[in-house]
């Protein structure tokens, strides 16, 4: 038996994004107290601009008697803001706890982080960032991601300059793999968000208790494959995205994903170029190009390339999960056997992601598992969740359980 259900079906479903907007406050900072008014909501609201979406909800605080709650839609975020004054060219660290799918802190126009989910306990996040040398305000947001559910934010902090603790890899999620709708202009901007390949709407599995895995995912070992193509380099214009790439010698053909969906099949017959059109992107998307041979054993399969996405400003460029980041997720199992999406052939150490948060080719460690490459797809494995490969009965009596993941 499996616990999950493995597909091939390429399609995927576009979404419009809407941007939300928020009147912004001016509040006073303070050198050594919490710039930020009413940090906990223990007043309710003020303080803060919010939509109609936000309230301050008594019944999940972090401390106190109360936390942000914003109830995302398909076209809001739930986006809370407030405006602060701040001390030019001056170091300032920006934390919060939060609760959720997809949750997202930062300052306007500067840097954010995000979670992409925070498995029903509250996590902290923590941004560093600069004053320019003529800003007088900065504008603190916080908020959800279209559709993804409720989230909670309590307990923001601040701090005045000096003092301020770096976030440790625990508190921080990296990159984020979609885009944060602050995250400025450009033609990438107004593409619809990327949707997970299959409209099923997976069954709601709760975790139950942890326990390490007999077998142990091992290090994946990618060496005798093709190497991947290098010099990607890419471009949007008109809705289209255009992927060019050096060729590999060896290779007959190529192969470019688009969060692990086939966008195009490339044979190698000696022409001037490789180049690859993606007539369907969406903001943000990852794209994983492979070398590919003739022969039909599992080496056939070259190394997936590093990520690639596709940032707001309309190029493509190399991307990564933070090394040493952490998250929570659901950790899920199956012992199919056979092909995976990616090509390379299902076993200990492959891992099925949504590629949406966790692009294919990265290597995670999952606690209770061992290594984890990612490089397969589900129907189920929507969000976050990560679902490794382990034997027979030994994937069965996995079950579903909270595990920390680690970037590698």
């Amino acid at each position: 038996m499996t616990m999950r259900r493995r597909v091939r079906a390429l399609a995927i479903v576009g979404a419009a994004l809407v941007a939300a907007t928020a009147v912004l406050a001016a509040h006073p900072a303070s050198a050594a107290g919490n710039a930020l008014a009413n940090p906990g909501f223990e007043s309710g609201l003020s303080g803060w601009s919010c939509p109609a979406t936000a309230t301050a909800d008594t019944s999940g605080p972090h401390s106190g008697a109360a936390a942000l709650r914003g109830d995302v839609t398909g076209a809001d975020t739930a986006q809370c803001t407030q405006t602060v004054s701040v001390t030019p060219s001056t170091t300032y660290t920006l934390s919060a706890w939060v609760t959720g799918a997809y949750v997202y802190l930062g300052v306007s126009g500067g840097d954010s982080v995000w979670t992409p989910g925070t498995g029903g306990a509250y996590q902290q996040l923590s941004v560093t960032f600069t004053t320019g040398a003529n800003a007088s305000t900065a504008t603190v947001f916080v908020h959800g991601w279209y559709g993804q559910g409720a989230y909670r934010a309590d307990d923001f902090s601040l701090p005045g300059p000096g003092g301020n603790p770096s976030p440790s890899p625990s508190q921080t999620a990296g990159p984020s793999p979609t885009p944060s709708p602050t995250g400025g202009g450009g033609p990438g901007a107004a593409l619809p968000a990327c949707q997970h390949f299959s409209n099923d709407v997976p069954p709601d599995r709760p975790a139950g208790p942890s326990h390490d895995a007999v077998s142990q995912g091992p290090v994946v070992d990618l060496s005798g494959r093709l190497p991947a193509p290098g010099n990607v380099r890419g471009s949007l214009s008109g809705g289209v995205v255009t992927l060019g790439f050096d060729r590999v010698a060896g290779a007959k053909a190529y192969r470019v994903w688009r969060n692990a969906q086939s966008v195009q099949w490339v044979d190698d017959w000696g022409q001037a170029s490789l180049t690859v059109t993606d007539k369907s992107p969406c903001r943000n998307a990852h794209y994983t190009v492979v070398a590919l041979r003739t022969d039909a054993s599992d080496a056939s399969t070259g190394q997936l390339s590093r990520p690639y996405r596709l940032e707001d400003g309309g190029t493509v460029e190399p991307f990564a999960l933070a090394v040493g980041s952490t998250f929570t997720y659901k950790i899920t199992s199956y012992n199919d056997t056979g092909q995976t999406a990616s090509g390379y052939t299902a076993g200990l150490g492959i891992c099925a992601v949504d590629t949406r948060y966790i692009p294919w080719g990265t290597r995670l460690k999952v606690a209770g598992y061992g290594h984890c490459y990612a490089g397969d797809i589900g129907t189920w494995i929507q969000g976050t969740i990560v679902d490794v490969w382990l034997p027979g009965a030994e994937a069965d009596n996995w079950g579903v359980q909270s595990r920390t993941i680690t970037v590698e």
